[in-house]
């Protein structure tokens, strides 16, 4: 599954720009958390004051624009994730190269399933990281870190089991968001070892391209200083394409699963590309 993922994306090479996409609108939407939470110290009494010797109404206001904005990169990754799912499964089972705004159309015609699960995956995904903070804080006491750290694994797997074919199922099938959560469940159980393989066999294949990225490099940075910005460059380079690339594929990967889940044959394109499984 995984080597098919990454054939249709060495055959649509522009799925990686939606994944650049994604990354650079978050980032803008960070950017613009942070000119608010900045914007909001600017205006109050005092800025210097931020905790809760001032009160909590400035406390609660940056945890509001962050909370907002955290939101807002959630629905803009669904979004984009989902014009990927679009593209990928258009080659996958046409055979035919969609263009880059193919994805983008189908993705916009699903705008409110998109948002609406954008925001529920996006509370979720804090509630989840939250949980994940008290496990690590050294301050909360041992008991409470122990079951916040089993909570926040328990619920992490038990939430990426129940959403694993949401995005397929609302940018391919126009479900609502509701249904599709009793859905994806029923599709995964069918498929959860090929699900869960080709999840690995992503992560293992990116882990290995960046060691050797690292085993290029680091030779590099020895030979002087040419050699230490050259090896940067290289190394920075190596690993943003290293992530857009397995990023996209694990996208892919989805759709590949999905058409397999409903049908329990390999997409169209395997054959074509000579992958069986």
């Amino acid at each position: 599954m995984t080597k098919l993922g990454i054939a249709v994306v060495r055959a649509d090479p522009e799925l990686m720009v939606y994944t650049l996409m994604s990354a650079a609108f978050s980032l803008l939407a960070i950017g613009a958390a942070i000119s608010g939470s900045i914007g909001l110290e600017a205006v109050s009494p005092n800025s210097d004051c931020v905790d809760e010797e001032c009160g909590s109404e400035l406390v609660l206001a940056h945890l509001g624009i962050w909370f907002v904005f955290y939101l807002a990169v959630s629905v803009i990754t669904v979004f984009w994730n989902a014009a990927i799912v679009a593209s990928a499964y258009e080659r996958l089972t046409a055979g035919t190269n969609p263009s880059f705004s193919y994805g983008i159309r189908q993705a916009m015609k699903c705008l409110p399933q998109i948002f609406v699960w954008g925001i529920i995956a996006g509370t979720v995904g804090l509630f989840i990281q939250i949980l994940e903070g008290i496990s690590h804080d050294p301050e909360a006491p041992p008991p409470v870190r122990i079951i916040a750290g089993l909570a926040s694994i328990v619920l992490g797997v038990a939430w990426w089991i129940v959403t694993f074919f949401m995005i397929p199922l609302i940018v391919l099938e126009r479900a609502g968001v509701i249904g599709s959560m009793g859905r994806s469940t029923e599709l995964f159980k069918k498929t959860w070892g090929e699900d869960v393989t080709s999840h690995i066999g992503t992560g293992l294949l990116s882990f290995l391209a960046i060691l050797l990225l690292f085993g290029i490099t680091m030779p590099l940075m020895m030979l002087g200083e040419f050699g230490v910005v050259l090896g940067i460059v290289i190394l920075a380079v190596g690993l943003l394409f290293t992530a857009l690339f397995f990023s996209t594929v694990e996208a892919v990967n989805r759709a590949s699963l999905f058409y397999y889940a409903k049908t329990g044959q390999a997409p169209p394109m395997a054959a074509k590309v000579g992958i069986t499984f």
